[in-house]
């Protein structure tokens, strides 16, 4: 138990200065994550003022794209206290476990799932938190499709002077991801952020990092130095056109331009770029450039919305270029702008000729009649088409689309379902027509299987559309063999029907063979069964051996389920061997038994007569032979021996 409230149970998560377990709210009866600090770690009072200021900064936002913060609080373990942090239990997987696993995204794939990271950002700095360390290992998708942003660990005030190099540990694990000015020692902004969100989408569409090197230093060296390579000459699909991959290349480059005065300033900014880029429009980083090759004028970010962003941006400090930084982050505008150019050329160009192509093939026609045939425009085939493409496509027509979603097992997500009016209509210019998507499988609830057998579990996930995972793990535990123990997702949580639930089952009480304790101190073997787990019942029985010795244990080699009593016999130490006490006067015999550890009494019976004047007051007889087993605390019986002349003379 943490703090007397919180039920620890499994790692599910675990970084350098922390781990992440799972547990119970046991007031409020809820699932949670409970983050501790290493013990190792709790040591150091640095750490443990960075684990209290992501609690503080993850406390003041309250934002449905950040993961939310319950409570916080000290506990004692081993002996140390540990500083904790109780958060929202999030199942699902890491973008950077989905880039590795499943490989690059698509730009509309990877622009649905930073859109929200975008807007958690903006939350953060509106509440004026810069982050600090956003990269794909910050950036959870739940089983329900929802984007978290996590670890507030090294995010600081913006008003906070403090170097962005001035701990040691705030640089090198998120060096890939590591806004220049924070490389060179400046002060970090909101615009920082837009950096390190611009490194994570180039990563997410190319599946590697925008830098890579043998050092962290080398990495930052050439955030500082090099320019990128630009995105689209490492993505490989055929099917992007032009215009998207300079999409594509004017969102990253953007994001990433080596001064912040160049970049997206706000996270709102870029969050309008990553609506565009998912629903396949023309972005506002696009047009700038166009717009700056044409009229030669300075960069603006958004062109003739910047007074709408200025209401949206993060207090954030001038960084405009100095004349030591003149040669960097324009090489890739002039790239993108020598392209842009090159591609209006050839729109125009091939407009110009359809233009006059069409006017030939017609001067034979009636022009009322060419006129009404242009003004009819047919509705396309559009069935498991990608949403964004079917869009560009209508759009391009002249009509007005508008977008619904619905789920569907067999039609991927944002794939289109359907359109109405049906396809082969023929409708006037600036029509309306309804584009229905799909939204993925259905989601449902996840039912609660604990307790259940696993035939049980099974036919209880049928009938919520979900599967039983078959990779079940066993575990000991009081709960009986074969009685489902745990499960995740967890009762009560939505999942995508056709998901798999995994499941871990009861082995039973655990087994363990009773150790040989014989000849142990008793304190040795107590510790030795109760460290197995067993419940020690120690007796104490006379014996030879040393006070405090084992003779036994009870069960000796068989297997004992945990908790069950064993019995241990001990030597009280209270036996002894007698000496030999004839011929000794009582003192001698009393030293002798003294020594060994007797505590008894002689009881004198009556003389024994003797003629030996030497024998007199010496014992004749006692009630114990030499060599007997008594106790130590055990009576002696005794008859001294009196001289008696009479003794001498011969018996009739």
């Amino acid at each position: 138990m943490v703090n007397d409230r919180y039920r620890r149970g499994e790692i599910i998560g675990a970084g350098g200065m922390s781990e992440v377990y799972a547990a119970e709210d046991t007031v409020l009866g809820r699932q949670v994550a409970v983050k501790m600090l290493r013990p190792e770690m709790a040591r150091d009072v640095n750490f443990r003022e960075r684990f209290y200021r992501e609690a503080q900064n993850s406390g003041k936002l309250n934002h449905p794209n950040i993961v939310a913060v319950y409570d916080t609080g000290e506990t004692e373990l081993d002996g140390m206290t540990i500083p904790y942090i109780v958060m929202e239990r999030v199942n699902g997987r890491t973008l950077r476990d989905i880039i590795r696993e499943d490989g690059a995204l698509s730009a509309q794939e990877a622009a649905d799932i930073l859109k929200p990271v975008a807007d958690a950002l903006q939350a953060s700095h509106e509440a004026g938190i810069i982050h600090r360390d956003i990269k794909p290992a910050n950036i959870m998708l739940t089983n329900t499709g929802q984007v978290k942003v996590m670890d507030f660990g090294i995010a600081r005030a913006l008003d906070d002077s403090t170097s962005a190099m001035t701990q040691t540990s705030a640089v090198i694990g998120t060096a890939q991801y590591l806004s220049p000015e924070q490389a060179r020692g400046k002060n970090a902004d909101a615009r920082s952020d837009v950096y390190a969100l611009g490194c994570v989408l180039y990563e997410a569409l190319t599946g590697h990092t925008p830098f890579e090197g043998e050092t962290p230093f080398a990495v930052a060296y050439q955030h500082v130095q090099e320019e990128p390579t630009p995105p689209s000459e490492l993505i490989a699909d055929p099917s992007l056109t032009p215009t998207q991959r300079v999409n594509i290349d004017a969102v990253v480059l953007t994001a990433m331009a080596k001064h912040p005065a160049d970049r997206y300033q706000s996270a709102w900014e870029m969050a309008g770029d990553l609506e565009r880029l998912r629903n396949g429009q023309v972005t506002a980083a696009a047009r700038m450039h166009v717009n700056e090759e044409e009229d030669e004028q300075p960069t603006e970010m958004v062109g003739a919305a910047a007074p709408a962003a200025a209401a949206h941006r993060a207090p954030i400090q001038s960084t405009r270029p100095t004349e030591d930084d003149d040669n960097q982050g324009g090489g890739w505008m002039k790239w993108l702008a020598a392209f842009l150019a090159a591609l209006l050329v050839a729109i125009v160009g091939y407009f110009a000729w359809d233009f006059f192509s069409n006017d030939k093939d017609s001067e034979d026609k009636p022009r009322q009649t060419q006129s009404a045939r242009e003004d009819k425009i047919t509705v396309p085939e559009v069935e498991n088409r990608p949403r964004n493409e079917v869009v560009k496509e209508l759009e391009d027509m002249g009509l007005q689309v508008t977008v619904n979603e619905e789920a569907n097992p067999d039609i991927p997500r944002n794939n289109a379902i359907r359109i109405n009016p049906a396809p082969g209509s023929e409708l006037q210019k600036n029509a309306s027509v309804t584009l229905t998507v799909s939204s993925g499988k259905e989601i449902t609830d996840v039912p609660d299987i604990t307790g259940m057998t696993l035939d049980e579990a099974a036919q209880a996930l049928e009938g919520a559309g979900l599967v039983l995972n078959s990779d079940v793990s066993e575990e000991n535990d009081e709960s009986p063999a074969g009685q489902i123990i745990k499960q995740d997702p967890a009762g009560g949580t939505q999942l995508s029907k056709g998901s798999k639930v995994r499941v871990t089952v009861s082995k039973g009480v655990e087994k363990k063979r009773v150790p040989d304790v014989a000849g142990m101190d008793v304190e040795d073997a107590q510790s030795r069964l109760e460290s197995n787990d067993f419940d020690v019942d120690v007796r104490e029985v006379d014996s030879l051996e040393p006070k405090g010795t084992v003779l036994s244990v009870s069960n000796q080699g068989a297997e004992l389920e945990k908790g069950k009593p064993v019995t241990v016999e001990v030597s009280n130490g209270m036996l002894f061997k007698a000496p030999d006490l004839v011929r000794k006067n009582e003192g001698q015999a009393e030293a002798a038994l003294r020594e060994a550890g007797w505590t008894g009494q002689f009881i004198v019976g009556e003389p024994a007569p003797t003629g030996a004047l030497v024998d007199a007051n010496k014992i004749g007889w006692a009630s114990v032979n030499p060599g007997d087993t008594m106790r130590k605390d055990q009576n002696i019986d005794i008859r001294l021996w009196s001289f008696d002349p009479a003794a001498l003379l011969p018996q009739p």
